[in-house]
């Protein structure tokens, strides 16, 4: 491989064929050099790959979705990389913030302006977008190994599913003080969509040192159904059981309790949330 390249493109072999070879026209169009690499699906010899390249790469364009970006955010958190993205997931919640076209999308990447944006942690995991438990890291862990075309049906499918059987966990959680409820899902947002469009926290902002803690409350099946649908209008927020609230920090203190982190499935509580101001330099769509 060679490490003397400026620009890396990080791509998924599944999803970003088309765009991996626009980008790459684009890039000998203007004479940059770059090294391609592909995932793997293994999370972390990727991530130990990818943290070798932090010394000669001056730039990093994703392409793929939102599980590709994590994997960035997790190999260059507080480095002097600059992270760009062509989103060409399944999902592509975080990206969806900005309204783009693909070729915006693919013009940023090559030579947008760079601007620092925080991102969340959960334990020892970085995240870009969203991390949640409960019910959400339970559709996560069920669609996991659906991959291709069909994955977002897949996703669609078991949410449905789920939300007939998942029994509310009796969550006992803090801030600045211990809390104790019955929640379907409490998730911490960095970026406003969730899920394959929901606007799951409207007034989140990559940029202001906090993450919106979402918190879904124990209701009867079509009330869960209600809000789920509305929450891709931003009018799931006027529910009763939803409550949402800007934290810097949040610990969750009940065991064994499902977590997901930008569509992840990464393990169970207790976990510690919290913010990383300014972690990552991202580069923004033209």
């Amino acid at each position: 491989m060679n490490h003397q390249a400026g620009y890396l493109l990080l791509y998924h072999p599944l999803q970003a064929k088309a765009q991996l070879k626009t980008v790459r026209q684009r890039l000998e169009q203007l004479s940059i050099s770059h090294v391609e690499v592909a995932t793997s699906g293994d999370f972390y010899a990727d991530l130990q790959g990818l943290q070798s390249y932090i010394p000669t790469t001056a730039r990093l364009i994703v392409l793929g979705g939102d599980g590709t970006l994590n994997l960035a955010a997790n190999a260059f958190a507080y480095s002097d990389v600059e992270v760009a993205l062509v989103p060409c997931g399944s999902g592509n919640d975080f990206a969806r913030q900005w309204r783009c076209s693909e070729q915006q999308w693919i013009e940023g990447a090559i030579a947008g302006r760079c601007v620092p944006i925080d991102l969340g942690k959960v334990n020892e995991r970085y995240f870009i977008n969203v991390a949640g438990v409960g019910y959400d890291a339970a559709v996560v862990g069920a669609s996991q190994n659906k991959r291709g075309r069909w994955a977002h049906l897949s996703y669609a499918w078991q949410g449905v599913k789920m939300l007939y059987r998942y029994a509310p966990s009796l969550l006992q959680f803090s801030t600045t003080k211990k809390q104790e409820q019955r929640l379907l899902m409490m998730c911490l947002a960095n970026g406003r969509y969730f899920g394959g469009g929901m606007c799951l926290a409207p007034e989140a902002n990559i940029n202001d040192g906090q993450l919106s803690c979402v918190q879904i409350g124990a209701a009867s099946f079509w009330r869960q159904v209600q809000a789920l649908i509305l929450s891709y209008f931003a009018a799931h927020t006027r529910l009763k059981q939803v409550n949402i609230v800007p934290v810097s920090q949040l610990d969750v203190h009940t065991a064994n309790i499902g977590i997901e982190a930008d569509g992840e499935y990464i393990g169970t509580t207790p976990a510690l949330f919290c913010v990383q101001r300014d972690a990552l330099h991202f580069v923004l769509p033209l």
